[in-house]
């Protein structure tokens, strides 16, 4: 299949030349004269696009800034002898390259041909990566980690047994996740409800769960059904379980056992068939020893127990969940990212507290805040790049988080002038920011050369 060029040059002439010229080089070629019309003409199938920077309507520096915002595509600049100035800003703006006026057909043939196979050899890295991030996804878990690995043996073999599990692990961690893998591996035909004990008041997690009659309180002004009768034949996740009251244990481990529920205010007990998934943070055995969970109702439902290891103990799943937000972030925006070698070694060496939603949370802001296609450390928050968190130690604390910010960042700037002997230049690329940013710094904190 031949590649799709796009065409928006104004003069007719010019682009009649270039039409009839890309065709003859077997290209498959569109051209308008203004962005406005080729606009809905382009999109993740467009290879490349030419545009004259003087165009009537949206002009093309506009046009550039606005395709790079949606589009992963090449665009090759037309300027006129003039105006490099203008071409230049362009390549600024996301422009692979330009050409000036008048234009050589010899060096545009070559421009292209270097231009669509760096696009080619892209796209092929890009599958193979896509390749590689699909044989670390199971069911859609990321893991890469012969622990992760481990767990999804382990959940292929319970999943349709009917087995009650306990999941447990940090905050993070992915507990509703596998709990989600649980549910879709079982077969099981009805919903997956997904109930949060420590976000509801005692009183209200009682009606929640196991629904009521009209008349049972004040406000209940009709019969309304628990998660437990919506989740029949399907399976109900008890998310941090162990923040449930001794009151509402003694109550679930009715249900557990005999699989009926009863509404509040009735006496009537109605059958169910519910697969219990609960998760916490807390380890439970502790919190039986201090008499806060019930043992019998622990045995009930960690018939099958999976523990979730954090993530600073399985550092193999860190590149393979950052290539899976980039691919996500990709699918949805057209935008293709790449995280560079030293930003990555960041990334793999920070313990992550908040486990892989901190990691996902923290390479979306990274994506947002990044400039170009590549993240780099700068694009980081600044506690993974200091060699000394600011949650640490006595040195921050009897300051505010903006001086203590302030005071880091101005260490780390001086520790990079001097490994750099007052290289503005080579300090900014130590610190993986540029040198605009360090002359900022520099003048901010008056720091003298």
């Amino acid at each position: 299949m031949s590649e799709r060029i796009v065409i928006i040059e104004d003069d007719q002439g010019v682009r009649f030349f270039l039409e009839e010229a890309l065709k003859g080089e077997g290209y498959s070629v569109s051209s308008f004269e203004s962005y406005e019309d080729a606009y809905r003409s382009i999109g993740n199938n467009t290879d490349l696009v030419i545009i004259d920077i003087n165009l009537p309507g949206m002009d093309g520096l506009s046009a550039t800034t606005d395709l790079k915002k949606k589009y992963d595509v090449p665009i090759l600049i037309i300027t006129a002898y003039g105006t490099k100035k203008n071409a230049l800003e362009a390549i600024k703006r996301g422009a692979t390259d330009f050409f000036v006026k008048p234009i050589l057909l010899d060096e545009l043939k070559v421009m292209l041909k270097r231009v669509l196979g760096t696009r080619r050899l892209k796209k092929e890295v890009e599958h193979l990566r896509e390749k590689e991030l699909a044989s670390h996804i199971f069911h859609g878990v990321v893991g890469k980690s012969l622990q992760m690995k481990d767990i999804f043996k382990d959940v292929e073999k319970i999943a349709d047994k009917g087995l009650s599990v306990l999941i447990t692990g940090e905050t993070g961690a992915g507990k509703e996740e596998i709990a989600r893998l649980v549910h879709i591996l079982s077969k099981r035909r009805g919903e997956f409800v997904v109930v949060n004990c420590a976000s509801i008041p005692d009183n209200l997690l009682e009606s929640e769960l196991f629904g009521y009659e009209k008349g049972a309180f004040t406000g209940a002004v009709q019969q309304k059904a628990g998660k437990f009768e919506v989740a029949n034949d399907g399976t109900i996740v008890l998310d941090e379980i162990g923040e449930m009251s001794p009151y509402l244990q003694a109550k679930l481990l009715r249900v557990v056992e005999k699989q009926e529920i009863e509404h509040l205010g009735s006496t009537k007990t109605k059958k169910v068939d519910i697969r219990v998934v609960s998760t916490t943070n807390r380890v439970l055995e502790n919190e039986i020893k201090e008499g806060k969970f019930r043992e019998d109702l622990f045995f009930r439902l960690a018939q099958i127990h999976i523990r979730i290891p954090p993530l600073r103990e399985r550092s193999d799943d860190i590149d393979v969940l950052v290539d899976y937000v980039l691919h996500n972030i990709e699918r949805e925006t057209g935008r293709v990212m790449t995280v560079s070698e030293d930003a990555m070694e960041v990334l793999t060496k920070y313990p992550w507290p908040g486990n892989a939603r901190e990691l996902i949370g923290t390479i979306k802001r990274a994506s947002i805040m990044c400039d170009g296609d590549v993240i780099g450390l700068d694009d980081l928050p600044l506690h993974l790049r200091a060699d000394h968190p600011l949650t640490t130690g006595s040195t921050y604390s009897d300051q505010s988080l903006d001086d203590a910010i302030s005071s880091l960042e101005k260490g780390m700037i001086l520790d990079a002038l001097k490994k750099s002997q007052g290289s503005q230049a080579k300090a900014a690329k130590l610190l993986g920011i540029s040198e605009r940013s360090m002359w900022y710094r520099v003048k901010k904190y008056e720091i003298e050369i």
